[in-house]
């Protein structure tokens, strides 16, 4: 059987290269090869709100759009690829983001990919076809995000399904963590002894606690304590409530998704 590989989707030239960057240190961690993929958006897969379909003129400037973002990809893929010595396929798909992952959906072990709400009209179903179509580790890099990666890991502790999912799939990154913390929101501390049966026999030295939201948002506190602790990663559990539900009313998967400034560790 074809051994697994880390697939980078590279949505667009935004982030991109901060994607091959992680993608690099998670490859030379798990010890797989990176494959590379990009699609092309048709003009089949927008609907705007105001219209039934896209005119002439907004076909043709799609078009050209996807174009220049190919020619963008392709120049940071070889800049990349001679700057880090790394060979990776690249596939190129013409259509959209949601169909484009079946391809990949036994063959991958993860997908890397940036931040969706950063990304051109069209490429913003890259997360949720991961997330929910194929079920794969999903790992979002921020655009803006300049740091490492995966020596201090926080961990949104809640003692749900998908949680313990994600704490599975990044186990390797856990392990090998120079610091790792749990933290659990607006939670009894005897929440913490269940955090330490699933998280310590993959990271002993890490530390727990809770801490309470005051009447702030679940996500807005996290992030705040992520910066606290200097993570360079936030493992967790995405859209527990269902991805319809998140959909009419955001929950802290949805606002982790869109506000987050490090790089986010999810399974569904």
């Amino acid at each position: 059987m074809e051994s697994k590989f880390i697939l980078v989707l590279l949505t667009s030239a935004t982030g991109a290269t901060q994607c091959l960057s992680i993608a690099s240190a998670m490859s030379e961690r798990l010890g797989q090869k990176l494959h590379l993929a990009h699609v092309e958006i048709g003009p089949h897969s927008i609907l705007l709100p105001s219209q039934e379909q896209l005119s002439e003129y907004e076909v043709e400037h799609l078009a050209e759009r996807e174009r220049g973002e190919t020619e963008k990809l392709r120049d940071i893929v070889t800049e990349w690829a001679r700057s880090s010595g790394i060979s990776a396929e690249f596939d190129l798909y013409k259509g959209d983001e949601w169909r484009m992952m079946r391809h990949y959906r036994t063959s991958a072990s993860v997908v890397v990919l940036a931040s969706p709400h950063t990304q051109p009209i069209g490429h913003r179903e890259g997360l949720r076809a991961a997330l929910l179509r194929t079920r794969h580790p999903v790992v979002m890099v921020p655009p803006t995000w300049e740091g490492g990666f995966g020596r201090r890991l926080m961990v949104a502790w809640r003692d749900i399904p998908p949680l313990r999912r994600a704490l599975d799939a990044f186990k390797p990154f856990l392990a090998s963590a120079e610091q790792v913390e749990a933290v659990a929101v607006d939670q009894e501390e005897s929440v913490l002894e269940a955090a330490r049966a699933a998280i310590a026999p993959l990271a002993p030295g890490a530390s727990y606690r809770v801490v309470a939201s005051e009447g702030r948002r679940t996500a807005t506190v996290l992030l705040d304590a992520a910066a606290a602790f200097r993570a360079d990663g936030l493992v967790m559990g995405a859209f527990r409530r269902g991805e319809i539900l998140n959909w009419v009313v955001p929950g802290t998967s949805s606002r982790l998704i869109q506000s987050s400034v490090l790089p986010l560790l999810m399974r569904r």
